[in-house]
């Protein structure tokens, strides 16, 4: 099986050193969302301490990342793929974290082993903060569902002040953010604690033109639209049924930025 290894340099919040990560073939490789959200990590270093989550932890990037914040005690990372769980626990080794981070293959917040669920057992109520990269988007209903699921559960692990830093793009649009407010009452938005400038919400990858075309099906079943801009007219939005129209004419792929928001809970 092939292997690789990514070093990924750090802003000096995080350490001199890079992060060497690796992932094997078919498991998570970083993507400009988990680097993005590296980057949240480091500007807001003064708000990590104590407890952390990692939901959905991939290879180990932002646990392994928060871990170098002086402060914080431990992360547990909560990962599907078992490929991703033990390649998180190789790269916490190589990069001298082992001894504060853990991961545990889990669905979400229910972990597959006994161990597992006494491991996230422990963190109920006591959890100072969380990290979601989830993937960009849910195959289904309006893509959002993932980061809905994340907040809600979080409820459970927070402290109050305790905070999730999660991962939404612009493109889901104001709505949604909103509305995830609502459906977990408690929470605060903290504002964008990441962001990059707009880019192309790049067509040529699978995963992202499968996207667009969820993002358009939800428009026409009349659900909120998509926060796109014209890549011929970057302040021109643009619907996620005009960017899907507009690159099956053009090649060329709708303008978004990769971003991540500060909830607060209790606090």
């Amino acid at each position: 099986m092939a292997q690789d290894f990514t070093e990924i340099p750090v802003p000096p919040a995080l350490g001199p050193d890079p992060i060497r990560i690796h992932h094997p073939e078919g498991a998570f490789v970083p993507t400009p969302a988990s680097r993005i959200a590296l980057e949240a990590i480091a500007e807001h270093a003064g708000r990590f301490r104590g407890r952390g989550l990692d939901w959905g932890s991939g290879s180990g990037l932002l646990a392994i990342a928060a871990a170098r914040i002086t402060g914080v005690e431990e992360v547990l990372g909560l990962e599907l793929d078992p490929r991703g769980v033990a390649a998180a626990r190789e790269n916490a080794r190589r990069n001298g974290a082992a001894d504060n981070v853990r991961f545990v293959e889990s669905d979400s917040y229910d972990p597959v082993s006994e161990e597992g669920r006494r491991a996230l057992a422990g963190f109920e109520g006591s959890t100072d903060f969380m990290i979601a990269n989830p993937p960009s988007s849910s195959p289904v209903g309006d893509g959002f569902e993932m980061r809905r699921v994340v907040v809600r559960g979080a409820i459970r692990y927070l402290r109050p002040g305790g905070f999730v830093l999660l991962s939404v793009s612009s493109q889901y649009g104001e709505g949604r953010v909103t509305g995830l407010l609502r459906q977990a009452p408690g929470f605060r938005h903290d504002g964008v604690g990441a962001s990059t400038d707009l880019v192309p919400f790049d067509m040529g990858r699978a995963d992202l033109k499968r996207d667009v075309e969820t993002y358009a099906r939800e428009e026409e079943r009349g659900g909120l639209t998509y926060a796109f801009r014209n890549p011929r007219n970057p302040e021109a939005p643009i619907t996620a049924i005009e960017a899907w129209n507009h690159f099956h004419a053009t090649g060329e792929s709708p303008l978004s930025r990769w971003q991540s928001h500060l909830l607060v809970w209790g606090g």
